[in-house]
């Protein structure tokens, strides 16, 4: 009798398991939080309680890492499915929030829904991040060679819709939404001419803008006295600016070098003050570079929004150079981890996700470093996983989440390097374009 060989290979077990750089680099970050909020909270006073600023902060972790332990094992091609509520969800609260929203710091930026402060900000940075995930890999050219033409103006279409959403509520918001868009698009591969092109142009209207504003500026300072006469003339109203174009040009002049040193300036107080910039500077200044240890802060009871806005300052004054490096590290890792195993997936889709997520996250905490340091004007800006606010930890949770399941399903982790698992069974026909970016 003749024994038939079957030609059929068996599958390979996976063992999938999800990536511990990630899960440490999460770790530290909300060990610093809890230490650096209840710090600086020590003088918020709640129901007459110093302790439930900080145990209100820790249920939001707590919902956070429930977000994040979902999100790690359902397979991310699910993310297609939530992809429209989170997005949708965002376009609606951006449109209501100026018509419905309460104010904060002169901007109305979120809305009350049973007692929590939505900031739509947040969630439109998480949709726009997922819808071009989606369209990105969803429209790359037939033979891999990278994003296709429809591709490109859908993507384009898609940044210019959250950037036009977002500015009147925040420039800075619009920024990163624009930055994470871009390096997502070229990430998906596109044209080196339209890649040069895009950035010239780039280059041109950010010259342009400082330079209008720059202008701008000279001309209010010349024409302050003629101002205040025609505010007496019609009753001491003065006319307003677009939007915040006011609030923010002023910030831009104070963060502008000129012939006072910062240090000689004195410090003002009330609207567009220069307050919250000089304690930070003060709280870097008071911990010397080794730090005076949590507890100890002398600015967070100075330095307003402490707790959120400018908690790096706080975590420099109290933690030193060290504890900021290592906070600083921790983003760091996880961009670069998002990178290495972007490399390794075997689908645009699961490449494009992961790098998303990790974009949001990161350059959020950088641009916050940068303006608790004064490389950049003050804006308001959380550190994620840091930061005392519910909507941000929720948003935030939600794309280390992704990564995760993108880690675990995408990727298998071997003693020596990261593995890509061929996943086309389990993706819908959408989302198994090839990844561009696996022959960088």
């Amino acid at each position: 009798m003749e024994h038939i060989v079957s030609s059929h290979t068996p599958k390979r077990k996976i063992k999938y398991t999800s990536d511990w750089t990630l899960w440490a680099c999460y770790i530290v970050l909300c060990a610093v939080s809890v230490i650096e909020v209840f710090s600086a909270s020590s003088l918020e006073l709640k129901n007459g309680s110093v302790y439930l600023p900080i145990t209100s902060h820790i249920q939001w972790l707590a919902i956070g890492f429930v977000f994040i332990f979902g999100l790690e094992h359902l397979h991310y091609k699910y993310t297609k499915a939530i992809m429209p509520l989170v997005a949708g969800g965002a376009i609606i609260l951006a449109i209501l929030t100026p018509f419905i929203g309460t104010s904060i710091n002169g901007a109305i930026r979120s809305i009350d829904i049973m007692g929590i402060s939505v900031q739509a900000a947040e969630p439109c940075k998480l949709g726009c991040a997922m819808m071009l995930a989606y369209f990105l890999s969803r429209f790359q050219k037939p033979d891999g060679t990278g994003l296709s033409t429809k591709g490109i103006w859908i993507g384009l279409g898609i940044v210019l819709l959250f950037v036009l959403l977002l500015v009147k509520q925040g420039g800075s918001n619009a920024l990163l939404v624009l930055l994470v868009g871009g390096t997502m698009m070229i990430l998906s591969v596109l044209p080196r001419k339209l890649i040069l092109s895009a950035l010239a142009v780039f280059v041109v209207v950010v010259g342009g803008a400082v330079a209008f504003v720059v202008t701008s500026l000279n001309d209010n300072d010349k024409s302050v006295a003629s101002t205040e006469v025609v505010a007496q003339n019609n009753g001491g109203e003065e006319k307003k600016s677009f939007g915040r174009t006011g609030t923010w040009m002023t910030r831009i002049q104070n963060w502008l070098p000129d012939s006072v040193p910062e240090y000689a300036k004195p410090t003002t107080y009330g609207k567009n003050n220069n307050s919250q910039e000089h304690h930070a500077y003060m709280a870097i200044a008071h911990g010397k570079g080794i730090g005076v240890m949590p507890g100890n802060s002398r600015e967070c009871s100075r330095l307003q929004l402490a707790f959120s806005d400018y908690i790096y300052a706080i975590i420099l004054e109290e933690m030193g150079l060290l504890g900021g490096t290592i906070v600083l590290l921790c983003y760091l890792g996880i961009i670069i981890r998002a990178c290495m195993i972007s490399k390794k997936c075997k689908s645009a889709y699961a490449s494009l996700l992961i790098m998303g997520m990790a974009l949001v996250i990161v350059y959020q905490a950088f641009y916050h470093m940068c303006i608790s340091v004064g490389v950049l004007p003050v804006s308001g800006q959380p550190l994620p996983f840091i930061s005392k606010g519910g909507t941000s930890i929720a948003i935030m949770s939600m794309a280390m989440g992704m990564m995760l399941s993108v880690s675990r399903y995408a990727v298998e982790r071997t003693d020596s390097e990261l593995r890509t698992i061929d996943d086309d069974e389990e993706l819908p026909e959408d989302l198994k374009a090839e990844n561009p970016a696996a022959g960088f």
